[in-house]
């Protein structure tokens, strides 16, 4: 080989890395906004430790191998699950470390698993409009589409309203995260509406009957939303919402319903 062909080779070495470099780079950008999830954890978890600390006060009610459960399965989370913008919304390590937050909130039983249906979490920047498809109490399917700041696809995805998840995040009533996870859990188990699962149905059965009757026989309950009387899987989703966001009230005035539910999620919120 002589040399004017060793440096011909060397340049097209160094060509072919170049292109192998763009291209990789080229990919990465390309990438739908939550094909990145692993883009999440990105920075230190410190940073996000120290977010989800400042904006979720019920990580302050945990125990110290609670929260190092917790930090654990908020990772987990964040590079498992996709995360897709919509209708333009640019979703932020903020907002994915956020919604991961109040998800794994809610499993911090040791034998709770990380949704393991759920692929990925669709986030609208305002309530959506979604076709109905099931009849309404006369049997009859409205033509118009309804509009939503929440829904669950039996395992498969979360879809949410951004500002919706920011309302609860300052203390709204209505926490849309909260809701829609806990359709994730009641999907979890083979029994469903309502009963997510569990070792022991007995109690948590005599208490959610007997609250959910309590509920729709009530005009103007003083804690839980009356959507809650729609089906016993709505009931879960609903009191559910008031255990995180309304424990004390919650405590007050059910504390049955409440004592089960600080069983199942395992810490206090009142």
């Amino acid at each position: 080989m002589t040399l004017p062909e060793f440096g011909a080779l060397e340049a097209w070495v160094a060509l072919g890395i170049a292109l192998f470099l763009i291209g990789r780079a080229v990919f990465r950008r390309a990438r739908p906004d939550g094909g990145a999830a692993d883009d999440a954890a990105r920075g230190s978890p410190l940073e996000w430790k120290d977010l989800l600390d400042d904006r979720l006060p019920q990580v302050a009610r945990l125990s110290a191998e609670q929260r190092t459960l917790f930090h654990d399965r908020v990772e987990r989370f964040l590079k498992q699950k996709r995360f897709v913008g919509c209708a333009g919304i640019e979703v932020t390590d903020e907002m994915r470390a956020l919604i991961a937050g109040m998800a794994c909130l809610m499993i911090l039983r040791p034998d709770a698993a990380l949704f393991p249906a759920l692929r990925q979490i669709l986030v609208y920047p305002g309530p959506f409009l979604v076709p109905v498809t099931e009849p309404d109490e006369f049997g009859l399917v409205p033509d118009e589409p309804q509009e939503r700041i929440g829904e669950s696809w039996h395992g498969d995805r979360v879809i949410l309203s951004w500002p919706d998840v920011e309302a609860a995040l300052d203390g709204d009533e209505v926490n849309v995260v909260v809701h829609e996870f806990a359709h994730q859990l009641d999907d979890e188990s083979a029994a469903g509406e309502g009963a997510p699962r569990m070792a022991d149905y007995a109690r948590w059965s005599d208490v959610l009957r007997s609250e959910f009757a309590r509920l729709r026989r009530q005009r103007r309950p003083p804690v839980l939303d009356p959507y809650g009387g729609e089906s016993p899987a709505e009931f879960f989703g609903v009191v559910s919402e008031a255990f995180f966001q309304r424990g004390m009230e919650l405590s007050r005035h059910h504390p049955e319903l409440y004592g089960v539910l600080r069983d199942y999620y395992g810490f206090d919120t009142a």
